[in-house]
């Protein structure tokens, strides 16, 4: 039983304050869009080539690889806030030294320092948020971590191209400040707590998560997964069962896929890519655009991820980013071919804002949910640190290969290549990702030890209020 509106204000409330890490995250990854054309010019405050820029660009990718590796060996001895309160530390460095840097070697530190906070943060958040909320509000609490990280994007996108690299670096630490002085007096996660056998803090924190007193049944629950958490501790081979590996195989598949679509280079690299296309506006001017077009489709998608389902919205993104591509694709072909294209020069523009439509309505937002729900509570802090390091070893190799390809074999050539993974991520999609909509995180695990690898929707509806044995 919970407290019902107010609850959910509450925990809503969390999520916001927790998610500014997300904004914070956000901000840093998109810093380079309006920031490179500033290192490329001939007057820029530091010096910079072609090929410094992409790792300038990548070298935050492998930054992001050390956080999870940090997180693991916290998140469950210090707690899912401290993880998120620590994981601020980093990204003030990074900024401190772009305020410092006089060359592309010192924003190569920067630029590691600040993915460690990224790392950090998209391992933890979302184990944080999917053990603070109500069945019925999960997903689109879940979703949150996009809708926030593309307030980010907009953040860095609007400031960006007006500013120096200096001042920017200052309006992006009122970010980490604002994330600390919120969420530093928000509780615990109540299963960590009871990870720790602090019954009374786990009870206190989930009273006011619930806002009422009658959290008994909900905490034996609590208790019952942690008992069985803590009698099967977290290791690789217990990772590799057969439940957790088709989870695995799950949310590796999205991770990829986010990477693999184009997204991730087009958020980098969008300022320089707009610039291409002769549309009227300039390319800092088209990258603000998509930034608030990202911005209201993830907050539509989460308003939504409860109502239509995860399958469906996922179906319709995968499928979207894929005749986007193409298009796009299809259009730098014809440019490269010395076609005069002047009079569409709207295609690219048009194509690339309904991309990202279709990118953040499902690809951006619900993996991060199904993440939260697929795996028990023994194994997820593993688990979503494997999420992250695959994710992340695929985005430096796309964020490095972007340039590369691009000035060597044509824009066309990167946009096909990200058109063939969309379609064949669209299969994976429809055979392999399973509908958890309004399922308890016990009976969706139970599901992913079944037999049937679709078992979950395919269950009858009332199988959702069943007092099932919990698998934890």
């Amino acid at each position: 039983m919970d407290g019902g509106r107010g609850a959910f204000v509450r925990q809503y409330t969390a999520a916001f304050s927790g998610t500014l890490i997300m904004v914070t995250s956000a901000a840093i990854y998109g810093w380079t869009s309006p920031t490179l054309p500033k290192l490329l010019a001939d007057d820029s405050p530091i010096p910079t080539t072609r090929d410094e820029s992409s790792w300038i660009v990548s070298f935050m990718v492998i930054g992001s690889l050390l956080g999870p590796f940090i997180s693991f060996f916290i998140v469950d001895r210090f707690g899912r806030k401290i993880s998120l309160l620590v994981a601020t530390i980093p990204v003030i460095i990074g900024l401190i030294l772009v305020l410092v840097a006089t060359s592309p070697a010192i924003l190569y530190v920067s630029r590691i320092f600040c993915g460690i906070t990224y790392g950090m943060a998209y391992m933890v958040m979302p184990m944080y948020l999917g053990e603070i909320s109500s069945d019925k509000i999960r997903g689109s609490i879940g979703t949150l971590l996009t809708v926030m990280a593309k307030f980010g994007i907009l953040y860095v996108y609007a400031f960006g191209p007006y500013v120096s690299i200096t001042l920017l670096a200052w309006i992006l630490l009122i970010l980490p400040a604002l994330f600390i002085a919120t969420f530093i007096w928000l509780p615990e996660s109540p299963y960590f707590l009871l990870l720790r056998n602090r019954q009374d803090a786990a009870e206190k924190s989930l009273k006011w998560f619930r806002q009422t007193d009658d959290v008994s049944q909900e905490i034996t629950q609590m208790n019952e997964s942690v008992k069985k958490a803590q009698a099967n501790r977290a290791t690789l081979r217990e990772l590799f069962t057969v439940g957790n590996r088709r989870a695995l195989i799950i949310v590796w598949g999205m991770g990829a896929c986010q990477q693999l679509c184009g997204s991730q280079a087009v958020i980098a690299y969008s300022q320089e890519i707009f610039e291409e296309v002769a549309n009227g506006l300039s390319g800092s001017e088209s990258a603000i655009i998509m930034a608030v077009v990202q911005l209201i489709t993830a907050a539509l998608s989460s308003s939504i991820v409860d109502r239509m389902g995860r399958r469906p919205l996922l179906l319709l993104s995968t499928a979207g980013v894929t005749v986007c591509n193409v298009v796009v694709g299809l259009y730098f072909f014809l440019l490269h071919k010395g076609v005069n294209l002047d009079a569409h020069a709207w295609l690219p523009i048009t194509f690339l804002m309904i991309f990202i439509v279709m990118y953040t309505i499902g690809l951006a937002t619900v993996p991060f949910a199904l993440q939260a729900e697929l795996f028990p509570t023994n194994i997820k802090a593993l688990a979503t640190g494997s999420v992250v390091i695959v994710a992340l070893a695929i985005s430096f190799g796309v964020l490095k290969l972007y340039q590369v390809v691009s000035d060597g074999l044509g824009m066309h050539v990167t946009f096909w290549g990200f058109a063939v993974f969309s379609l064949a991520f669209v299969i994976f999609t429809y055979f392999l990702i399973p509908e958890t909509k309004g399922r308890s995180l016990d009976a969706i695990i139970q599901d992913m030890n079944a037999p049937s690898s679709k078992g979950n929707d395919k269950k009858d509806k009332n199988d959702e209020t069943e007092n099932k044995e919990q698998i934890s």
